[in-house]
C-alpha cells in the first residue's frame, strides 16, 4: 500500500514538473513573440521575466521588498525616465508589503514589531506633515499634482521606518537587505561605467557623467563597505569587500558629484574618529591597512584617467574632476550653486516671512531662477535644490525642527549602539549607518536625498542591530 501511495506520488510530482517546464516554455515564446511583433519593449519584457521569480521570493522572504523598494529608488530610472512611472512601482511594492503583513497577521493572528525611540517623534512629524497637506489643499490652493507627489514622498519614507520594524528582526534578515543593497549598487556601478566611457568618447567627460540614483547608492555603498572592511577579521571576505570598494569608489568618481567631494571626507573622518574611539589601540592597523587600499585607490585610478586621457583626449576624467571642483564657487550667472542662493533667498522673503509655520504647505511653488540659454529667468517652480529648505517649503519651521529632533536623536541613539555593540558585523553596520547618515546630511544642500527610502531603512535597520544584540547578550 506505502509502495503503491509512493508511486502515484512520485508521478503526480512528475506532472507537475512537466506541466511547470511546458508553462515555462509557453511563456517565454509569448514573450518572445510580443517583443518581436512590438507588443512588449524590451523593459515589458524585462519586468515579465523578473516578477514571477520575485514574487516567489516575496512570499518566501518578506524583508526583500523592502529592499526592492530601495532599489527601484535608484535604479528605476534606467528603465522608467518618468518619475510617475517610479513612484507607481514603489507604491505597488509599499501596498505588497501591507499585504504580505496582513496575510501573516491572519494566519499568526498577531504580529510585533520592534519599539524605537524616535516612534513618538516619527508620528509627530506624520501629523504636523498632514496638517501641511491641508493647509495647502484648502488654505493654499496648491496644484494637486505636487500636492500629492509631495504627500507621498513623506508617506513613503516614513512607511519605509515602521513597516522595517515590523519585517527586519533577526541578523539573517539584516544580511539580507544589506548583502542584496551592495550586490544592486554593483550592478549598477558596473553598467554606469560602461555606460559614461561609451558616451564619454562622444561628448565629453563632464557631459556623460552619471547622474540620478548612481550619484548617491554608490557613496552610500562605499562608506558601508569601508566601515566593513574595518571590522572585518576574514581575508576572504576583506577581498570580496575591497573589490566591491573599487567598484562603487569608480562609480561615485565619474559621477562628479560635487556635494559627494565634501560629504565623503567628512563622514569617513566621522567615521574614523568613532572607529578609534571604540577601538583605541587596536584601530590603528585596521585603519594603516584602510589607508593603504584608499591609496592604491586614487593612484590606480589617477593612472586610469591619464591612459584614457592620452588614449582619447575628450575623456579627461581628473581634468573634469577639477572642474567639477572648482565650481564649487561659481556665481549665479555661472553655476547651479548660485541658483541655490537665489533659491534661499526667495524662500525666506516670500515664504517664511509671510509663513512661519507651516510655509507654503504642500504641493507649494516659489519664485526661483531658471538656467535657460538666454540667462536666469525667474519663474514659479516646485522643486527645491537644498533640502532642508524643502522642508521649511511644504512644512514650515515645526516640520524642519521636528525632523533635526528625529536626525540628532538617531544619531545620538545609533552612536550609543555602536559604541556597545560587541558582534564586528554589528560593528560595521551601525558604523556605516552614521556615516551614511552624515553624508546625507551635507548631501542634502544640494538636493532632496533626505526623501530617499535607503536613509530611513538604515535608521530602522539600526534599532533592529541593537535589538538583536540585545537578545544575544541576554542569551549569553
Amino acid at each position: 500500500m506505502s509502495r503503491l501511495a509512493a508511486d502515484n506520488s512520485r508521478q503526480f510530482l512528475h506532472r507537475r514538473g512537466l506541466f511547470l517546464v511546458f508553462s515555462a516554455i509557453v511563456f517565454c515564446l509569448a514573450l518572445s513573440v510580443s517583443y518581436s511583433i512590438g507588443v512588449l519593449p524590451w523593459q515589458g519584457v524585462c519586468l515579465f521575466l523578473i516578477l514571477p521569480p520575485l514574487l516567489l521570493l516575496f512570499l518566501i522572504r518578506q524583508e526583500v521588498l523592502l529592499l526592492a523598494i530601495v532599489v527601484t529608488y535608484f535604479g528605476a530610472g534606467y528603465f522608467f525616465s518618468d518619475l510617475l512611472a517610479q513612484s507607481l512601482i514603489r507604491v505597488a511594492l509599499l501596498l505588497l508589503v501591507g499585504l504580505m503583513l496582513v496575510l501573516r497577521s491572519g494566519a499568526k493572528q498577531s504580529i510585533t514589531r520592534i519599539v524605537t525611540p524616535l516612534d513618538r517623534i516619527v508620528f509627530l512629524w506624520l501629523g504636523i506633515i498632514l496638517i501641511s497637506f491641508f493647509y495647502g489643499f484648502y488654505v493654499k490652493g496648491n496644484e494637486t499634482y505636487y500636492l500629492m507627489g509631495d504627500l507621498y514622498k513623506f508617506v513613503e519614507i516614513i512607511s519605509v521606518f515602521w513597516l522595517t520594524t515590523f519585517l527586519v528582526k533577526t541578523r539573517k534578515q539584516i544580511k539580507l537587505v544589506l548583502w542584496g543593497f551592495l550586490f544592486a549598487v554593483f550592478v549598477f556601478g558596473a553598467i554606469d561605467s560602461m555606460l559614461f566611457l561609451t558616451r564619454a568618447s562622444l561628448v565629453g567627460a563632464l557631459a556623460a557623467r552619471i547622474r540620478a540614483g548612481a550619484q548617491f547608492s554608490s557613496i552610500f555603498a562605499l562608506l558601508l563597505v569601508v566601515t566593513l572592511m574595518l571590522h572585518e577579521k576574514r581575508i576572504g571576505r576583506k577581498i570580496i569587500l575591497a573589490f566591491l570598494g573599487f567598484i562603487f569608489f569608480f562609480s561615485f568618481f565619474i559621477s562628479f558629484l560635487r556635494t559627494g567631494y565634501i560629504a565623503f571626507p567628512i563622514a569617513l573622518v566621522v567615521v574614523l574618529i568613532l572607529y578609534f574611539c571604540k577601538h583605541k589601540a587596536r584601530a590603528l592597523k585596521g585603519t594603516m591597512s584602510f589607508i593603504f587600499l584608499f591609496v592604491f585607490l586614487l593612484t590606480f585610478l589617477a593612472f586610469f584617467g591619464i591612459i584614457i586621457a592620452n588614449i582619447n583626449p575628450d575623456i579627461d576624467i581628473i581634468e573634469a574632476t577639477f572642474t567639477r571642483l572648482a565650481s564649487l564657487g561659481g556665481s549665479a550667472t555661472d553655476d547651479p550653486l548660485g541658483v541655490r542662493v537665489l533659491e534661499v533667498r526667495s524662500i525666506i522673503n516670500d515664504v517664511l516671512v509671510k509663513n512661519p509655520l507651516l510655509g507654503n504647505g504642500l504641493g507649494g511653488q516659489y519664485y526661483s531662477a531658471i538656467e535657460t540659454p538666454e540667462g536666469l529667468e525667474w519663474r514659479l517652480i516646485h522643486y527645491i535644490h537644498i533640502n532642508y529648505f524643502d522642508f521649511l517649503a511644504r512644512s514650515g519651521i515645526l516640520g524642519l525642527l521636528v525632523f533635526l529632533l528625529i536626525a540628532f536623536k538617531y544619531l545620538k541613539d545609533v552612536t550609543i549602539f555602536y559604541l556597545k555593540a560587541k558582534d564586528n558585523f554589528s560593528q560595521g553596520v551601525l558604523l556605516g549607518s552614521i556615516g551614511i547618515f552624515v553624508a546625507a546630511a551635507i548631501i542634502a544642500l544640494s538636493t532632496s536625498i533626505f526623501y530617499s527610502p535607503l536613509l530611513f531603512l538604515i535608521m530602522a535597520m539600526s534599532y533592529c542591530i541593537a535589538y538583536c544584540e540585545k537578545i544575544t547578550s541576554r542569551t549569553l
